[in-house]
């Protein structure tokens, strides 16, 4: 029987030696494994091995499906103490055993519980177990608890894959305190099952996301050019994978730009776009909901996140978003729409109020396939080392626990299983989604934006000859196609259609608004509620609200005869404001003062208004005004809608804006037009 750790050719140098008499080095012959080994960037055909050795040595991983029986080898001849070999060709859904060392002997492995399982093949659905931690690295007798409690839990069931939410190694991501909350946690398990992490701030302290440098990068090997499916990054920072029919999605919400228009948010629009997957699973370090050790309503990273990247993540059908950051246990119903703070949600963002329990009252349940917003679970597992508190009571969230534990996750075909296990191994908290079924059709309506089969619109004809009365005409959309056709019925040839554009009316989306702030002039407000105008305030300088709606669905021959804007004054003012045709192109999600530069922008006054009440306020535009919308319905105005501006008052107005939660209060135009 050979020594541990030597091969054959090894053991007969040291027995040669013997026989002359002379004695073998003691310490010179072989090196020791002082980290590891640990899987990477696994795929269905490969997967990387890491290691670390005390002294610098070649590197070998043999590998084969039998115990014992090693015949496949794959070397790196470089001498180093930080090991890291690829294993390609492999075939997937296939149970490998392997062992490391050098090209001269083996250092560890070569036994039953050193082995790893290919994935199936992208796209192939298989049952897949996924075991989840956050906020885990304080190397403490928490995560020690929260670890074995899964692995009893867990018994002999294989994990497939772990995630690991962000502050992975406490207190700043040191090597050494990786080394303590990672690699001398979870041995047993690292050398089985591969590892995806995202990064967290904790991490960050010793790491540089845009140089990809510091402990986290230099530890993990992560796919930046889609080496294991999706999109290609370029950078370790962000990324995604694929594992069967799970599509997963990783983005570092600490130190990479967190902008609507910066390099993570075009790369997460193109990955989304290209991904055909059944699930998709997103993880990222800070949460956009919680009220746990951190508030999302006042955490600018929380808040960034939930402004700028749910409304993206929902439009691509994402399933399910896991974080870290707050350290509790945090699970939202089915949510879709709500990227304000916790005081506008409504029950209209719940898709599914229920408890997703099939034993409660039934799981969530989505279309098969990635539609458009049909909810997604956002769930908080940042306790998996420690419990800081907080209020717990974000009304986003069906339950909200203070404990220690970690998430386990089980997709199978269309049902996806999770499952929050705490540190003394009780399940606290269950969910399910359900996936499946044909997604509807929806309708195109004419004035812009779609409905959803079964549902009915109502619009609305004007005339203006008195033996033509107003009629109200109800259309149901069913397998994409509405019952009936929006033409109006002519009396004469002056007849005559109103019609209401304000979102969330008869299914309209169509009206974009915010307001730029002079002093704050590279903040953005496309989310808020509130629109705010103002002249010389001391903290936000200048305010400018901008307004703009799709008339799209006005047919391009008609004339407009008039149009009246109607709005909701939450703070009213003393002074006179001016309605501007706006000349400048702007997006909600990005307008800010610098990329606007509003006062060059103004074009013709359409209106002055007073806004000396709180409530409704109408202001019919005048003649140039309904000239500018003309132009608008027939093309010949580029359409970039409309600007308030103070006529010189200091006195600050403040009006709902489109994402307000009471759908009547929100900016509406109303236009009359001849057919």
């Amino acid at each position: 029987m050979l020594a541990p750790g030597l091969n054959k050719y090894t053991q007969a140098g040291l027995l040669s030696l013997a026989l002359l008499g002379l004695a073998a080095p003691a310490a010179s012959y072989a090196a020791s494994v002082t980290r590891g080994p640990y899987l990477q960037m696994a795929t269905p055909n490969a997967i990387t091995l890491r290691w670390r050795t005390d002294t610098a040595t070649d590197s070998r991983v043999q590998f084969g499906t039998v115990q014992g029986s090693l015949t496949g080898f794959t070397d790196n001849a470089q001498a180093t103490t930080e090991h890291e070999v690829r294993l390609t060709g492999l075939n997937p859904e296939t149970k490998y055993f392997y062992s490391v060392g050098s090209t001269t002997g083996v250092l560890a492995g070569n036994n039953a519980t050193t082995f790893f399982q290919t994935g199936p093949a992208a796209g192939t659905a298989r049952p897949t177990h996924i075991w989840v931690i956050g906020d885990a690295g304080t190397a403490s007798a928490s995560q020690t608890a929260v670890y074995n409690a899964y692995k009893t839990y867990n018994g002999s069931q294989y994990t497939n894959l772990w995630l690991m939410l962000g502050d992975n190694a406490y207190n700043s991501g040191t090597d050494a305190e990786f080394q303590a909350g990672v690699f001398n946690m979870y041995p047993e398990l690292l050398k089985q099952s591969p590892v995806w992490p995202t990064i967290g701030n904790h991490d960050g302290g010793s790491a540089d996301s845009a140089t990809q440098s510091g402990p986290y990068y230099n530890i993990f090997t992560l796919p930046k050019n889609a080496e294991a499916g999706g999109t290609p990054s370029g950078t370790e920072a962000y990324y995604s994978y694929d594992y069967g029919n799970i599509h997963f999605v990783v983005l570092d919400s600490y130190e990479t730009s967190r902008s609507t228009s910066g390099a993570m948010m075009n790369w997460l629009k193109a990955d989304l776009q290209a991904s055909q997957s059944d699930w998709t699973i997103a993880f990222w370090h800070h949460p956009p909901y919680s009220k746990g050790s951190h508030d999302s309503d006042t955490d600018t990273a929380m808040s960034e996140m939930r402004q700028n990247f749910l409304s993206v993540v929902e439009e691509h059908g994402v399933d399910l978003v896991l974080t870290g950051h707050s350290h509790s246990y945090e699970r939202s119903y089915l949510l879709d729409g709500h990227y304000g703070t916790s005081g506008t949600l409504t029950s209209a963002h719940k898709i599914d109020a229920g408890n997703g329990r099939t034993d409660g009252t039934g799981a969530y349940s989505k279309h098969a396939g990635n539609i458009p917003h049909e909810g997604a679970v956002y769930a908080v597992a940042g306790s998996s080392g420690q419990i800081g508190g907080g209020s717990l009571n974000h009304p986003a969230m069906f339950i909200s626990l203070n404990e220690l534990g970690s998430m386990i996750l089980d997709v199978d075909g269309g049902t996806l299983n999770a499952k929050f296990l705490n540190s003394s191994g009780t399940v606290r908290d269950h969910f399910t989604i359900v996936k499946g079924g044909t997604a509807p059709v929806s309708c195109t309506l004419p004035w812009g934006g779609s409905l959803n089969d079964g549902l009915s619109v109502t619009a609305y004809q004007t005339n203006v000859h008195s033996n033509c009365p107003s009629v109200a005409q109800t259309r149901t959309c069913s397998n994409g196609s509405l019952s009936g056709s929006y033409t109006y019925a002519t009396c004469s040839a002056t007849s005559s259609v109103t019609l209401v554009l304000q979102n969330g009316l008869n299914s309209y989306a169509g009206n974009d608004d915010t307001h730029v702030a002079s002093k704050k002039a590279s903040t953005n407000y496309g989310s808020a509620t509130t629109l705010k105008n103002d002249q010389g305030d001391a903290t936000y300088g200048d305010e400018i609200v901008l307004l703009k709606w799709n008339v799209s669905g006005i047919p391009a021959a008609a004339t407009v005869q008039s149009v009246d804007l109607g709005l909701q004054v939450s703070n009213a003012s003393a002074g006179t404001y001016n309605l501007y045709e706006y000349k400048k192109a702007w997006v909600e999600t990005t307008a800010t003062w610098t990329n606007q530069t509003p006062g060059s922008n103004l074009g013709s006054v359409v209106g002055v208004i007073n806004f000396t009440s709180t409530g409704a306020k109408t202001l019919s535009l005048n003649a140039a005004g309904v000239a500018l919308v003309q132009g608008w319905v027939n093309g010949s105005v580029a359409n970039n809608g409309l600007a308030i501006k103070s006529a010189g008052t200091t006195d600050g107005l403040d009006l709902r804006s489109s994402e307000y939660a009471t759908q009547a209060q929100r900016p509406k135009l109303t236009v009359k037009y001849a057919q």
